[in-house]
């Protein structure tokens, strides 16, 4: 089964992180972790964890958003705001159906937040594959950061039951195609840092196991060809 973290980018308020690992607890989950921030330390996330304490002990620390990510298989940065450099963006409720797909194809996924003032940075935005939002009848005031995780969770939270693939990939097989697919471009004179090679690791990471496998012959049909 794959697993889902959910990733709080600098959160502020301590009463925030408890009820978001409360959501956590409910939904099932129970992967946390904290950048740049020791909110989840405060008292009060105790108080609004309620019962959701031992999701706080676990959670995990780090100093970046690079480091919390580093091995994580697919990012998903959840942000309300339209951003220029992602090209696609998946709504929250086809979220499930799009990690589902990938049973068996990555190992870890990670749904990364911003802090509340401000939300995800361009710069964080830019290191996670894919954008996600909720639909929101009104623009503003937006939800808070409790209430985003706590929808996103029960999202997800059917993931639990999706039957195992019949076909699953092997282990690093998803990192391999990742690679094979960027030096092809490469090859073709587009950078890792390109506009194209970035829609590129957008769409990838939208992928089926299926869509995996056809575009893997079809990367060594063109390597064998070169030769």
């Amino acid at each position: 089964m794959t697993e889902i973290c959910f990733v709080l980018v600098e959160p502020g308020v301590p009463e925030n992180v408890g009820a978001a690992a409360r959501a956590l607890r409910t939904m099932g989950f129970d992967r946390l972790r904290i950048v740049n921030s020791q909110a989840h330390t405060a008292k009060p996330a105790r108080i609004l964890a309620h019962g959701a304490g031992d999701v706080l002990d676990a959670a995990q620390h780090y100093p970046g958003l690079a480091q919390a990510l580093a091995d994580v298989d697919i990012s998903i940065a959840s942000s309300a705001k339209a951003r220029l450099d992602k090209r696609y963006a998946v709504p929250a409720r086809e979220l499930g159906p799009l990690i589902a797909a990938k049973a068996g194809l990555v190992t870890r996924v990670a749904v990364v937040f911003g802090c509340e003032s401000s939300g995800l940075s361009n710069a964080d935005l830019a290191r996670c594959d894919l954008h996600t939002f909720i639909p929101l009848a009104q623009p503003y005031p937006s939800l808070n950061l409790a209430q985003a995780v706590m929808l996103y969770a029960w999202e997800l939270s059917g993931l639990a039951a999706a039957p195992a693939p019949e076909r699953p990939l092997a282990a690093g097989e998803w990192q391999h195609f990742q690679r094979r697919a960027l030096a092809r471009l490469k090859t073709l004179g587009f950078s890792a840092d390109s506009k194209l090679a970035g829609w590129a690791g957008e769409r990838m990471a939208m992928l089926g196991a299926d869509d995996v496998r056809f575009l893997q012959l079809l990367l060594g049909a063109l390597e064998q060809a070169d030769r």
